[in-house]
């Protein structure tokens, strides 16, 4: 009768253990589609913020017992999130070496002037 209700107990607790891990990982491939339509506009500040959003998703994540199965969805998520954050990064740097160059260029271009004039 102890074994039973035991089990009754258990039973619940189980499920909701199994919920709350695949609601995690739901919510880093929500994530994981929300990075993927907005990494070409982020901003440094963007960025930094997705990724410590993604840091605490993969932590939580990560804090439970995967199936090998759960574990390969997780690296490609995670490859994937890592990979965008790269490509915006190298845009946002990309752009800000185009704007210095802008710049510089202009200023070079005033200080041939000035010499031209004296």
């Amino acid at each position: 009768m102890k074994k039973i209700s035991i089990l009754l107990l258990l039973i619940p607790m189980m499920l909701l253990f199994a919920s709350c891990k695949s609601g995690q990982i739901k919510n880093l491939e929500k994530f994981t589609a929300q990075v993927e339509q907005n990494y070409s506009s982020y901003s440094n500040s963007d960025l930094e913020k997705a990724k410590t959003q993604f840091n605490k998703l993969i932590a939580k994540v990560e804090n439970n017992e995967l199936t090998g199965e759960e574990e390969r969805h997780v690296a490609e998520l995670k490859a994937e999130c890592k990979s965008y954050f790269a490509q915006a990064k190298a845009r946002i740097l990309l752009e800000d070496f185009n704007n210095a160059v802008d710049e510089a260029g202009d200023e070079v271009k005033g200080a041939l002037k000035s010499l031209q004039e004296e």
